[in-house]
């Protein structure tokens, strides 16, 4: 925050010119993109140390600038020695194509990032910028509310972008149990103990969310509470603090991302009646449980793991439920392999009985003849973790993905995307470059203008508060007249944040005279500024040691 006495004449009335070019767009493809921080640069908290120092002091210890080789501890990989911008920083589209630059770093304050609950180990490698492009498709009417899988496996890699333009990641962490394969790990599960309090982490310096993306969902008012003096100590389920908390608004959920088959991610909370935008907003249930011989599945810690998940078999064609190759190690409730390790330790409710209602388990999806929703005889989310229903974005319907958790914001399986993608993947990816005429929304920091954001009074200070650039170089102007020679110019300041405050402390006495101000930013300071022509960001793995 940048704050500047204005030491002008007194005045009774303040006038301020500005421009600001506003378009509205009915595609919630363009429009849905987080921009409102696109000017402040990425951060990191080094250490718990730093980021304690500055919760409890309230000193700036988070960093725009880091080296890893400068770093006493494990960090192996990951510089950022200019600045860059956080989140997305491009926003085009063509008749055909939605076109997303990103820098693939968050909006908030990441990290840090340890390999132990304890927080003794630190984390192989710090972020930087991925400098991503990515194509959506702009039009999705091949998704009818009939539409049939493709069951395309998603990647290791970046499988879409959250809406700050972090890279989604699905729910293995790329490795396996013996290499082969079979029994895959969970990302969350084995590696939570990495991500941060955003549920974040980096495959090398490719930062990326493989679940519930909590400080996201906060800066878009989607039911997450952010205390700033908390310190993150790790994972709830793990006994930590965590500052974001989960507190349901009773609201639907916005859109947080889109993935590479083109369709939406939501937030966890959605229609109860998948087809009445009127009917109550609730938590959407995933479609999975534990194979722990509840209702019907098959108890994994009794049998051992000599038998894979129907889901499984019936989304890979090139295994079998009886291939020998498919046993994996034994439940050790003590020790690595804990019931939860393996995507393949979840069953899906499609193919299992509810034990209360002592028949199968349904996708709810006709409460005319369903009835009200029973958790204990119904599920919402399907295979792929996506369902056919409105939206406030889309009131006609679609089929959309939805972030899973508990009721206590706890990710739960498959997060946010499953093995398969539910749509055609070949329809978006990362790109090298845009290769036709294109609309632009919006076309990197350094080319956003400053906006006034709101002016206030309380007593004799008037405060002003403009939306500008971190690292902006600025200088206010003033003028009884508005004729172009007769503007005074101001001292130049450089932003230290994207949220610019000017007050004026003189006292306001009662006569005529008006002042106009205006903002004007004359340069901007050095800063990363690659070429987004990465093809997407991010490589295979879900985090862990490069």
């Amino acid at each position: 925050m940048t704050m500047m006495n204005l030491n002008f004449l007194p005045v009774t009335k303040y006038i301020f010119t500005f421009a600001l070019v506003c378009q509205v767009f009915g595609e919630p493809i363009i429009n849905s993109w987080h921009l409102e921080k696109a000017g402040s640069y990425a951060r990191i908290w080094q250490s718990i140390e730093d980021e304690t120092t500055e919760k409890t002091t309230g000193v700036i210890t988070s960093v725009s600038t880091w080296d890893a080789d400068d770093f006493e501890g494990r960090p192996l990989i990951g510089s950022q020695t200019s600045p860059v911008y956080a989140g997305v920083q491009g926003v085009s589209y063509s008749d055909d194509y939605v076109y997303i630059k990103s820098t693939g770093l968050g909006t908030h304050t990441m990290g840090p990032w340890y390999d132990n609950t304890d927080k003794t180990e630190a984390f192989p490698s710090f972020p930087a910028n991925a400098a991503i492009l990515y194509q959506f498709p702009r039009d999705l009417s091949v998704y009818s509310e009939n539409y049939v899988s493709s069951m395309d496996t998603s990647s290791l890699g970046t499988n879409g972008l959250m809406v700050d333009g972090i890279p989604i990641f699905n729910s293995s962490d790329g490795a396996s149990y013996d290499d082969a394969g079979v029994w895959n790990q969970d990302a969350f599960f084995n590696e939570g103990t990495t991500f941060d309090s955003a549920n974040a982490h980096q495959a090398a310096t490719a930062h990326h969310y493989h679940a519930n993306p909590a400080a996201l969902r906060h800066q878009l008012g989607d039911s997450v509470d952010y205390d700033s003096s908390v310190v993150f100590t790790g994972l709830v389920t793990n006994g930590g603090n965590n500052p974001y908390t989960e507190n349901f608004n009773s609201e639907h959920s916005p859109i947080i991302g889109w993935v590479t088959d083109g369709l939406p991610m939501y937030g966890p909370y959605g229609y109860s009646d998948p087809k009445d935008s009127t009917s109550t907003v609730r938590r959407m249930i995933s479609g999975y449980q534990m194979r722990d011989g509840s209702n019907g599945s098959y108890d994994l810690e009794t049998n051992g793991r000599d038998l894979l998940p129907q889901w499984s078999v019936d989304l890979t064609p090139s295994i079998t439920s009886t291939n020998p190759t498919s046993d994996g190690p034994a439940v050790d409730e003590t020790g690595q392999y804990r019931l939860g390790s393996f995507i393949e330790d979840y069953a899906y409710k499609g193919d299992l009985v509810s034990d209360s209602a002592g028949v199968a388990f349904e996708l709810y999806n006709d409460p005319s003849s369903q009835g009200d929703f029973d958790e204990d005889k119904y599920f919402d989310l399907n295979q792929f973790n996506v369902r056919y229903c409105v939206t406030p974005e889309f009131p006609n319907g679609t089929w959309a993905y939805f972030t899973s958790i508990l009721t206590d914001g706890t990710p739960f399986y498959p997060y946010n995307v499953a093995n398969n993608y539910f749509g055609d993947s070949s329809l978006a990816s990362g790109v090298t470059a845009i290769e036709e005429d294109v609309t632009i929304v919006f076309d990197l920091a350094e080319n956003k203008s400053p906006e006034l954001d709101s002016i206030s009074t309380d007593n004799d200070e008037v405060t002003l508060v403009w939306d500008g650039i971190e690292g902006g170089i600025y200088r206010l102007d003033s003028s009884t007249t508005l004729e172009a020679d007769q503007w005074s110019e101001g001292t130049e300041f450089t932003a230290a944040a994207q949220e610019i405050v000017l007050f004026d402390e003189t006292s306001l006495i009662n006569d005529e005279e008006k002042t106009f101000y205006r903002l004007v930013r004359t340069g901007i300071s050095d800063y990363d500024d690659s070429e987004f022509s990465s093809g997407g960001g991010g490589g295979p793995g879900g985090g862990g040691p490069p």
